[in-house]
């Protein structure tokens, strides 16, 4: 045989030998891949919901009128929008303006009165100082000529008592006596002078002492008097500002307008004439009842999802959201779970009611866990059946 024709006979047995290698390795790769996927891949386990709806938590504001009076402005549409804080309703109020303007001017001519008390007060409080340290120094001054008064008197008065018994002996005549005696006089009456003078310093010193706290006292029974005056005009400028205020209707809320009545500009309206009521949505969650095997498996913060009856979960999405409370007891053969709303998707209302299924992520597990513990609940009986209601993501 040439050597061309072993070539490719030899090339033949090779394709052959390779094929039936590849054939056999490929179920054998798949069947280990499956098996690891079986054995470890992660898999999440959803509790899902008998039935479910969503909730939207509304209030309704009735608004009436505070405060008879005409109307000069309305803004009262039925199923109009509006914000909280919005005004609706204009009442007629230039006499409140005037009072509340007259009450302001009151209030101002007060604070320029109070600071002129107060700066008087001070000055009053500085000057009684001033007069005490002068007083005090001239009290101490007075003193002072007193006691050299006295010394002086003092002296006088024993040369007035030696010469006399000099002038008894005979020793000095009668004239040097006298005049002696004279001095003596003289010092005493300078004495009864200083003494006087001492007691006239001390009676006014207290007497201008007296009159600063009559003019203190005065001051600041003014100063409290315009207080008094100055609190009751700031709380009679605030009563009148309220009563202006009441004289504008607002919107409690934001919401809708959900029924008006025939109020317009120039109505004469009476308090308590219903004006319009104000519908307005609150938070949304979802109600959802669950079979009572649920109970220990549904907890608090968990992560669920929903799908709307109405709304094609391909096209609107899903909504998430998180468990925020569970019922601790079954209630018609149903178990209340409350969730919360992460994330509504663009396109579904906010509407009361609208029903779908919940599932809630349970748990993570593998798929030999699910098999071996759906097998173990059929084994049970048939109210392992209940797993039905159960299923992996």
């Amino acid at each position: 045989m040439s050597v061309e024709g072993l070539f490719p006979r030899t090339l033949r047995a090779l394709v052959r030998g390779r094929g039936r290698l590849v054939f056999w390795l490929l179920p054998v790769g798949l069947i280990a891949v499956w098996g690891g996927w079986f054995l470890r891949a992660p898999v999440t386990v959803y509790e899902r919901s008998a039935r479910a709806r969503l909730e939207v938590h509304r209030e309704v504001y009735a608004i009436d009128a505070p405060v008879e009076g005409r109307v000069v402005m309305a803004q009262v549409e039925l199923h109009r929008s509006v914000h909280a804080g919005e005004v609706l309703v204009e009442l007629a109020r230039e006499q409140e303006l005037r009072q509340v303007a007259e009450a302001e001017a009151v209030l101002r001519g007060l604070g320029p009165q109070l600071e002129a008390a107060r700066a008087e007060l001070e000055s009053e409080q500085r000057a009684m100082v001033e007069q005490k340290g002068q007083g005090a120094a001239g009290v101490r001054e007075a003193r002072a000529r007193l006691t050299d008064a006295e010394a002086v008197t003092r002296r006088a008065r024993e040369e007035e008592a030696s010469t006399e018994r000099l002038w008894k002996r005979g020793v000095l005549s009668e004239m040097e006596w006298r005049r002696v005696h004279t001095e003596l006089e003289r010092s005493m009456a300078s004495e009864q002078a200083a003494r006087a003078a001492l007691s006239r310093v001390q009676w006014e010193g207290t007497t201008q002492s007296t009159e600063r706290h009559t003019r203190l006292a005065a001051l600041r029974g003014e100063i409290a008097r315009l207080e008094a005056d100055e609190s009751v005009a700031r709380a009679s400028v605030a009563r009148l500002r309220e009563e202006l205020e009441r004289r504008v209707v607002r919107a409690p809320a934001e919401g809708i307008l959900g029924e008006t009545s025939s109020v317009r500009v120039g109505t004469l309206v009476k308090a308590g004439d219903p004006i319009a009521t104000v519908v307005a949505g609150g938070p949304v969650r979802i109600v959802a009842q669950f079979s009572p095997e649920s109970l220990g498996r549904i907890r608090e913060g968990q992560r669920a999802r929903m799908r709307l009856e109405g709304f094609s979960w391909t096209e609107f999405g899903v909504l998430k959201a998180t468990v925020v409370a569970v019922a601790s007891e079954a209630r018609e053969g149903l178990v209340r779970v409350e969730l919360s709303v992460d994330d509504l998707p663009p396109g579904i209302p906010r509407e009361h009611g609208l029903p779908g299924i919940v599932d809630v992520a349970v748990e993570q597990s593998t798929p030999l866990w699910l098999v071996l513990r759906t097998t173990g609940r059929r084994l049970d009986g048939p109210d392992g059946g209940a797993e039905s209601s159960r299923g992996g993501g």
